[in-house]
Formats: structure tokens, sequence, C-alpha cells
């Protein structure tokens, strides 16, 4: 389903991504680790077209991705969540979702304006779909709260919801776990397989190994940039330089 061929991605003369080649399945869940600096991020930022890599190619079921923009990938099925939604704090939960439907909605502002019928029945339709997924994922008591007033680890399940209401046949998770405690993980593990119960494919990026290890079909391990190990779990998690990068951090298995 998404095929990178010696993606590179500089800034400066660092190298956030060198050279990285890896294929994702339909269906699967493909988990990426490496420690702080290691390109995770960069290369989700790659994919979903904030980044426009330096080399290579990326490919979405055989359509290249480069140089297009952000909306337009959005547009073909692959939505992402982030790392912070402070940008959007002050967003109603509900409206919140809204922004993934805006594909959806009256374009004409004239129309929307005037309070057009069939303007008005889309809106309450797409509300409507919002308040399913808020529902699915238990989160629909939130839906009026603004963003601010809820949880950090609450809002993380929330910004899973908008790419759920977003139809999304792609998903990227990046970091959905951080700065979440032991007691909301289970909550974003539910979200996960909420996802991929649904017949999605999902891209997981996580500093928690055990997280990604335990939901991930493959797995790919960066450090500086480059590509360390993939494989199965077990594999990767195996491999003696994965290992020697997060000695302390994973036991023997």
């Amino acid at each position: 389903m998404l095929d990178l061929d010696g993606v590179s991605l500089a800034f400066g003369g660092i190298k956030a991504v060198n050279d990285v080649t890896v294929q994702v399945p339909e269906g699967m869940c493909f988990g990426l680790i490496g420690p702080n600096g290691a390109g995770k991020t960069a290369l989700l930022n790659c994919i979903s077209g904030v980044y426009r890599p330096a080399g290579g190619e990326i490919r979405f079921r055989g359509r290249p991705l480069n140089g297009l923009a952000p909306d337009v990938i959005s547009a073909l099925g692959i939505g992402r969540t982030f790392q912070s939604m402070e940008q959007f704090e002050q967003f109603l939960v509900v409206d919140y979702l809204l922004i993934s439907r805006t594909r959806e909605l009256s374009r004409s502002s004239t129309l929307a304006a005037l309070r057009w019928p069939p303007v008005i029945r889309r809106e309450r339709a797409e509300k409507h779909r919002a308040m399913e997924t808020l529902e699915a994922l238990g989160l629909e008591t939130h839906a009026q709260d603004r963003l601010s007033e809820v949880p950090y680890g609450t809002q993380k399940l929330i910004d899973i919801a908008r790419v759920l209401c977003s139809d999304a046949t792609f998903v990227l998770l990046d970091e959905p776990t951080s700065g979440t405690t032991s007691s909301e993980r289970p909550g974003i593990s539910k979200a996960l397989d909420f996802l991929l119960g649904g017949e999605r494919t999902v891209v997981v990026v996580d500093h928690d190994v055990d997280f990604v290890t335990r939901h991930a079909d493959r797995v790919a391990a960066l450090d500086q940039g480059r590509l360390i190990a993939q494989g199965t779990s077990r594999e990767v998690m195996a491999d003696p330089v994965v290992r020697r990068i997060y000695l302390g951090l994973v036991h023997d298995a």
C-alpha cells in the first residue's frame, strides 16, 4: 500500500532521514521505533506532505506522493495524528472532528451565510457523523468541551477520533502514548484496535517499544535517520544493533 524507496531528508548538513526503504502492505499495523532524533516523525512528515524529501520516492497504491500538498495527500485517504494539538485548544471537541470533514461541506460562504437548506442538512449530517465517531470511542460526553479542558490522554484519543472521522484508509499515528499515564494507555490501545478492526492500514510511531511491538505486525527501527532493522517484532527486538541502542530499555528474550 505504501512504498518508500531510498527516502532522504536533510536540514542543513544534518540528514534527518537517510536512504530509508520500507514497504507497508495493506491491512497491516506497521511500527516505527527509534531513539529521540532517529527520524521517525520526520519520515511521517515526508509521507503526509509536510516535508518534501530531498531524495528517493514515496508511492501510495503505486502513485508518487513526492511534491503533493498535504491536502491532496489527505484526499487520497491518508490521515495522521500529531504530537500536539495546542493550536486547536480552544476548539470544541466536536468541531475539532469536523475539521476532517471539510471536504464534505459547502465551500460557498454565501450559501452558508444564507443558511441554504441543503447546506444546513449537510452540516447536520456531518455533525452527526462526528458524534457517532466520538461515541464509538466512548468520548461523546466531551463533545461540547474545549480541547484545553480535557485531560491530555483524552486529547490523544480525540485526535485518533478525528482521523477515524475522516474516512482515512491509511493512518499515521505520531506518538499516540507520549505524555500519557499508564492508566490512559489501555484506552489508546483500544482505539488502535478499533482502527485496525475497520480494515485500515496503520503506521504507528512511539517511544513505548512494548506498545508498538504488542500491536505491530512488522516493525522498522531507525537510528540517526538510517534504517537499522526491519521484520517481525520478535526479529527486530532480537537484532543486536537494536538491542544495543535500547540497552536498559528492553529485557533479554
